[in-house]
């Protein structure tokens, strides 16, 4: 069961080898820092043979044939535990973001603080109502964007912000910056193979499992078993719970005429065979419902949404043409409706991948034809892209943009796109294109910037001095505006 909740625009924000490895003997210790034995469970292995496709080197899909991995977990009902016996005062705690958060876990952790003591939880997108006000008599907001329901507590000065590429978080847990003590998961039920799966949301999980101290799970019948770059390692779950809380659901508002009309621009500009990245509001909705003519497209993003259903049903989106992963959408973070999840379910057309692999420079640099689409709150007439603040109010996130946006503008046939309205407020009282960004927040440097569109065309800046690119951008702002800009195009 999915229960809806309002979506406003969210900007899409994030190794060497892959290889696929599983623990092959397990042995019950009592862990550092517990009041209690890790949970015991039976773990059963039989032969596999690692297959490996016919991919460029460093960055592929590895599967197991006759894979038959039993992991046995043995969930318990949430009213029964105690979370004093796995945290400690002062910890970092963290937990999936959007549709992963496990909703039970954080529950109890929200209804125990009192008993555990002051904390920290570094959080990312959340899209529920658990996080509140209230909580942070105990608990301690860290998070990388003002995203979802903790735009109004960063608002109040109750969420500490890190700025940091997406891309940089892996880095951030490994070296101890941002290293959980605790970590909650939200599990799918058993798959096909046995294991149970991260269901929604792959992303920064895995790494943070394995770095900290304590990882609790919570087992909840509406998440999808989903396929994952790598099994999940279920030796590192110390205790198990179920949960059928209601997962929360985010649909991005209808596009209208105005995104509908930024949305044709956009399609003009990408070629059949395009890798796609992309974020989640009613104009890259409008834009991926644009892309239905198309033909060979790819997935390589850090965000998906039900959009992507759509895509692949009509044909449009086969991945064919792409260098690594080839016939398979990458994503991270999940974001939709049971559309989705019922798409995603043991889908080998859909993997979920781990940060590294769906933001990290390295397979990013072998997807020759990556079109990154994102947006923006400001433009200036140098081509800066401010995504993050307008005035004193801060309301989104570095996140991935820099990272696929670089990408894009190195890739062989590669562009990237900041694709928005030309004005907001009350009857477009202000301009998003502007002669110099109202906060200090550089989100993507110009020189990441290709092409920036609006509902009044398109203004490709590749190749253009710095006169050039202000008069381009000038011509795609609202009639009402481009004086004032002209005017500062002159006097600059």
């Amino acid at each position: 069961m999915l229960r809806r909740v309002p979506c406003t625009d969210i900007q899409n924000t994030a190794p060497s080898c892959l290889s696929l490895s599983l623990r092959m003997d397990f042995v019950s210790l009592t862990t550092p820092g517990l009041r209690k034995s890790p949970q015991v469970r039976t773990i059963s292995f039989q032969k596999s043979v690692l297959i490996r496709p016919k991919l460029k080197p460093l960055f592929g899909l590895a599967q197991f044939k006759n894979r038959n991995t039993t992991m046995t977990l043995s969930p318990s009902d949430p009213s029964s535990l105690n979370l004093a016996d796995y945290i400690r005062p002062g910890d970092l705690v963290t937990w999936g973001q959007a549709m992963a958060e496990p909703l039970e876990l954080v529950k109890s952790y929200i209804e125990q603080r009192h008993e555990i003591g002051p904390a920290r939880a570094f959080v990312g997108l959340s899209i529920s109502n658990a996080l509140n006000e209230a909580i942070t008599d105990r608990i301690s907001l860290i998070s990388y964007g003002a995203l979802g329901t903790l735009a109004p507590l960063h608002s109040k000065g109750l969420v500490s912000l890190v700025p940091c590429r997406y891309s940089t978080m892996p880095s951030l847990v490994t070296n101890g910056q941002l290293r959980p003590d605790v970590v909650f998961v939200q599990l799918s039920p058993p798959g096909p193979d046995g294991t149970h799966s991260l269901g929604w949301s792959n992303d920064l999980l895995p790494v943070a499992m394995k770095h900290a101290r304590v990882v609790l799970a919570e087992i909840n019948p509406a998440v999808p078993w989903v396929r994952m770059d790598q099994p999940l390692d279920e030796a590192l779950i110390h205790h198990t719970i179920t949960s059928t809380q209601a997962l929360p659901e985010l649909k991005a508002p209808d596009p209208g005429p105005l995104e509908n009309t930024i949305a044709e621009h956009v399609a003009n500009l990408i070629p059949d065979g395009a890798t796609l990245q992309y974020g989640v509001g009613a104009v890259p909705s409008a834009i991926l419902n644009a892309l239905r003519s198309h033909r060979d497209l790819g997935l390589h993003s850090g965000l998906v949404t039900d959009e992507i259903v759509d895509l692949a049903t009509c044909g449009a989106l086969t991945n064919a043409r792409k260098n690594i992963f080839q016939g398979v959408s990458v994503g991270a973070v999940a974001i939709g409706s049971g559309k989705l999840a019922e798409f995603m379910t043991d889908n080998p057309a859909y993997l979920s991948c781990q940060t590294a692999v769906t933001h990290g420079a390295a397979p990013l640099s072998q997807l020759d034809s990556l079109v990154a689409i994102n947006s923006a709150l400001e433009v200036d007439l140098r081509g800066q892209v401010n995504a993050e603040q307008v005035g004193s109010r801060y309301l989104g996130a570095i996140g991935g943009q820099p990272d696929f946006m670089h990408a894009a503008t190195h890739a062989e046939n590669g562009l990237s796109i900041i694709a928005m309205p030309a004005k907001s407020g009350r009857n477009g009282k202000r301009s998003r294109i502007v002669s110099r960004l109202s906060g200090s927040q550089v989100t993507t440097a110009r020189s990441d910037v290709d092409v920036v569109v609006t509902e009044y065309g398109a203004a490709d800046l590749r190749g253009l001095d710095v006169q050039a690119r202000a008069r381009a951008l000038t011509r795609i702002a609202a009639p009402h505006h481009q004086e004032h800009l002209e005017f500062a195009v002159a006097t600059a």
